[in-house]
């Protein structure tokens, strides 16, 4: 009935960041999935401010999320905007 406790991967994010980490690939829309891994990195830029630019944008967050994750988020159609040149709209 309740979720395992266990320690949060980063404790300044906390254990909600792994848990929405680990529901991503359950998000069955494309457009939907793409939109809440960028509500993920929001949060990690948020946690770790000094990791981003004045323009709000933060390639270290983006290569942090990749890290975090247990697959590969790119076969769940998420691809880091600093692969593909789009802008970093993560908030």
């Amino acid at each position: 009935m309740f979720l395992p406790n266990k320690k949060p991967k980063d404790f300044d994010c906390g254990l909600n960041l792994d848990l929405m980490i680990e529901a991503l690939p359950r998000i069955e829309d494309e457009k939907n999935r793409i939109a809440y891994a960028n509500r993920i990195v929001g949060l990690i830029k948020k946690s770790h401010i000094n990791w981003v630019n004045k323009k709000g944008e933060s390639k270290m967050a983006w290569d942090y999320f990749y890290q975090l994750a247990s697959y590969n988020p790119e076969v769940y159609g998420v691809v880091s905007p600093y692969k593909t040149g789009e802008a970093d709209t993560a908030r």
